[in-house]
């Protein structure tokens, strides 16, 4: 009898499915290498620089901790991780809570139209760059801005809102929440859309009332969005750097100077590359330790 001819290749167990997708594992190979030449290859390359001496020419010698001993030393590093756990911290509670309660309102708008307008208008800050949103809130807080302006109506003295300290903090959340919670609120709005109506129709059956029917039915079935939410929102508790790149000033950069903005001013603005890199790679330990514990208490696996 005549024995049929195969490739050596294809006698292994787990080639024929390789070769019977062989053409998509082609077309994955582009967007690998480029993965692979721009963000793991800068990312090991920068944990490497992290243990070697702060040189912009000639051979960077290994010096040990030293770039992690001289970050954690530095008062301004101590003040960024402060800085940043606050404002992170806070933008994820209100991007997370505020989010939910204007998805939930605009689901109670009876028309669709009605919906429609109001989440293209909450999303539409979104759609804009922070310098454009940096530009608008200057103008609202600025001392000859909307805000001044309706003061001096009452008689009261204009306040300098983007140079006074203890408000800085105060303004990048408000204007991080201005300009996020439309995007995250769709999210919960796409996730109510997909809501059984047979539910709904149970329960009027029962005779639930509509804020029965939100807690009952709405907010259990959207139990699986907030912990995606939740997690989206922890990789950004340590890493916000736009925002308070366009806002900063000298008066109150001490309170705004975040984590990344450190790295920036410490590897780009004094060439520090060791110390930046060293910077950066708590940074990243940070991010995980924080998404890790937000998995964690959220029971994101389970």
């Amino acid at each position: 009898m005549k024995q049929s001819i195969q490739s050596p290749l294809l006698r292994n167990p787990g080639w024929p499915v390789i070769w019977k997708y062989r053409f998509l594992y082609l077309m994955f190979l582009p967007a690998a290498a480029y993965l692979l030449v721009f963000s793991y290859y800068p990312f090991f390359k920068g944990i490497i620089m992290s243990f070697q001496a702060n040189r912009l020419i000639g051979a960077r010698p290994f010096v040990g901790l030293a770039n992690y001993v001289e970050v954690t030393g530095d008062r301004d590093f101590i003040q960024s991780i402060a800085n940043s756990l606050i404002i992170g911290l806070a933008d994820l509670a209100l991007y997370f809570c505020l989010s939910l309660l204007l998805a939930l309102l605009i689901n109670e708008l009876g028309f669709a139209a009605l919906r429609r307008a109001a989440h293209t208008i909450a999303y539409l800050p979104y759609l804009f760059s922070w310098s454009v949103i940096a530009g608008v809130w200057a103008l609202i807080f600025d001392h000859r801005g909307i805000v001044n302006t309706v003061r001096s109506f009452f008689g009261q003295a204009p306040v300098l809102f983007l140079a006074e300290e203890p408000l800085a903090q105060a303004l990048i959340i408000g204007m991080g929440v201005w300009r996020s919670i439309g995007y995250f609120a769709l999210l919960y709005s796409v996730a109510i859309v997909g809501i059984d109506p047979t539910l709904y129709e149970a329960a009027r059956i029962d005779g639930a009332g509509r804020f029965t029917q939100i807690r009952k039915i709405i907010l259990p079935s959207l139990a699986g969005t907030m912990k995606v939410i939740l997690v989206l929102l922890s990789i950004g508790v340590l890493t916000h750097f736009d925002e308070m790149y366009v806002m900063q000033n000298p008066v109150n950069k001490r309170v705004i100077r975040t984590l990344l903005l450190y790295v920036y001013e410490a590897g780009i603005l004094n060439f520090k590359l060791g110390t930046a890199t060293a910077g950066a790679t708590l940074v990243m330990i940070g991010t995980l330790t924080v998404v890790a514990l937000t998995r964690r208490i959220s029971r994101y696996d389970d």
